[in-house]
């Protein structure tokens, strides 16, 4: 059976403070299990007002999808600190389609050395992600750093 499946195009891009909008949207078409397992928290959406210092901060890199100019916002990742958190999202229609894998060899592509994940427990989308970005050889072996209630901590280096 052969499904005809439209291609699409996904054009990643750097974000920035102007993305607001759009990225407040695509929060808005993400379910509360993919909010929880972005920021561990039942609160949903972050405010605007720290979204939008994120933009601004020059750390988020984005997915848009139907091409850069005419395409919606559908996942986003950012790095923060110093050794460097990454942290994902994609909308749940977009889930399950290499949104996330290619957002996270993005990020892999910026940072040299170590990388911080705190992913929960049971986030196998995220460990998905990560055994693949191992195989292929664009991150090594993660190390355990620690685990606090559900959430674990790994560190892999680039």
């Amino acid at each position: 059976m052969m499904l005809d499946i439209e291609p699409v195009v996904l054009a990643i891009r750097e974000a920035t403070a102007a993305d607001l909008d759009d990225v407040l949207a695509m929060h808005r078409r993400c379910s509360r299990e993919s909010l929880y397992r972005r920021y561990v928290s039942g609160v949903g959406t972050p405010p605007a007002a720290l979204l939008a210092r994120l933009l601004a901060a020059g750390t988020v890199v984005a997915i848009a999808a139907g091409g850069p100019d005419d395409g919606r916002l559908v996942g986003m990742a950012s790095l923060v600190g110093d050794p460097a958190e990454a942290a994902i999202l994609v909308e749940d229609a977009w889930q399950r389609r290499g949104v996330g894998t290619r957002l996270a060899r993005r990020l892999a592509g910026t940072v040299r050395g170590k990388i911080l994940v705190h992913v929960l427990a049971g986030n196998q989308p995220a460990g998905r992600t990560i055994r693949r970005l191992q195989s292929e050889g664009t991150l090594s072996a993660a190390t355990f750093v620690e685990r606090d209630g559900p959430l674990l901590t790994w560190a892999l280096e680039k």
